[in-house]
């Protein structure tokens, strides 16, 4: 069986990854390829009382990471591409930051077994793409109004990028229909379709 692409589109809140990997999603499926998406797991934390935000915690940290990768294995099975709403690092990020806001750092043993989950799982993913935050933009319906909090989950991904050097190519909207185009291109080229 042929390694799906892992493509994980990544990015603080309402920056448009959701929106990005529908678009990206609907595109491949014209062309007859199976695509998984892995959604963010926010309203399922929020249903199962997992802290959030400016609460969130090691331990909720493992869980989104935990939930990522579960439903990345079970797509595998299945799916050509798999598009990943919040690869991975976004949960390190929010943490980070909630970190940060509370004030009181986290223990080594955290940061570091946290840094080697990052570290294994990197790899695996064929794509990164990162968006940035523009405040100007509006926020969905729902989301948390907190800018300071925002920019920092923000500082801290691209911090995240930056330290581990992942490849990844920046989602920002004057290049967000030329992006979609040369991934999807790119896609098919690495399945060998035209």
């Amino acid at each position: 069986m042929v390694k799906p692409v892992l493509l994980g589109v990544t990015g603080t809140h309402s920056t448009g990854k959701s929106t990005f990997c529908d678009e990206l999603k609907v595109s491949l499926e014209c062309k007859g390829i199976s695509v998984a998406t892995i959604p963010s797991f926010g309203r399922l934390a929020v249903q199962q009382g997992i802290p959030l935000l400016t609460q969130h915690t090691y331990d909720s940290t493992m869980w989104f990471i935990d939930r990522t990768l579960e439903a990345q294995r079970t797509a595998a099975d299945n799916a050509e591409v798999i598009l990943v709403d919040r690869p991975i690092m976004d949960a390190v990020a929010y943490w980070n930051a909630a970190v940060e806001h509370r004030g009181t750092p986290a223990p080594m043993h955290q940061i570091d077994a946290i840094n080697a989950l990052i570290t294994s799982q990197l790899p695996g993913y064929t794509t990164i793409v990162a968006t940035r935050l523009d405040s100007s933009i509006a926020l969905g319906p729902g989301r948390d109004t907190n800018l300071v909090f925002r920019q920092s989950v923000d500082t801290h991904l691209h911090q995240i990028l930056n330290h581990f050097g992942i490849q990844h190519q920046m989602l920002v909207p004057h290049v967000r229909g030329a992006l979609l185009d040369s991934l999807h291109t790119e896609i098919l080229h690495k399945l060998e379709r035209s």
